[in-house]
């Protein structure tokens, strides 16, 4: 396998973060979403939104490059929906080459992201699709039931240790 390098997200990656989101919305996540809504959300996703989001203060946004092909994606952020946390989100790898430990590498530079270290709380809105991967890594389901709110997400939370 190449080497895989894993670093801050720049402009001219845009394009092709939105075409992974896309694509690993369509390959992966449908099989547990309805298809239309998938597709109107990738219908409507575009550069331009992934822009404000990766340029929105606080967000450290990074990609994962195998050889010159981008192989996953990750961010960690203030959260916009639980006031005082930081929140993992856009966490996507190539569906092709899923289950090579590429989600898990990219959780491990976000999780030693400063904002991640200083963080009193972190929280991911855990897709249906991706929720158990998070409780591998050691999150848990906020309140401690798993809900899997408006039939789309599970809010799963993790409490980074502080380093002294």
């Amino acid at each position: 396998m190449e080497q895989l390098i894993i670093r801050p997200v720049r402009k001219e990656d845009y394009s092709q973060v939105v075409d992974l989101i896309k694509r690993t919305m369509l390959e992966v996540n449908i099989k547990d979403y309805d298809r239309d809504y998938l597709l109107e959300y990738v219908k409507r996703y575009d550069d331009k939104e992934l822009a404000a989001f990766v340029e929105s203060e606080g967000c450290h946004f990074y990609v994962a490059f195998l050889g010159a092909e981008l192989a996953a994606c990750g961010a960690v952020a203030p959260s916009e929906e639980k006031r005082g946390a930081m929140e993992i989100r856009s966490v996507y790898v190539r569906p092709d080459l899923e289950g090579m430990g590429l989600g898990r590498e990219m959780m491990a530079v976000l999780e030693g992201d400063s904002a991640f270290l200083s963080a009193r709380w972190v929280v991911v809105s855990a897709s249906i699709t991706a929720h158990p991967f998070y409780a591998k890594l050691g999150y848990t389901y906020v309140g401690g039931t798993p809900v899997c709110e408006e039939n789309d997400h599970y809010w799963m939370e993790k409490f980074p240790k502080r380093r002294k």
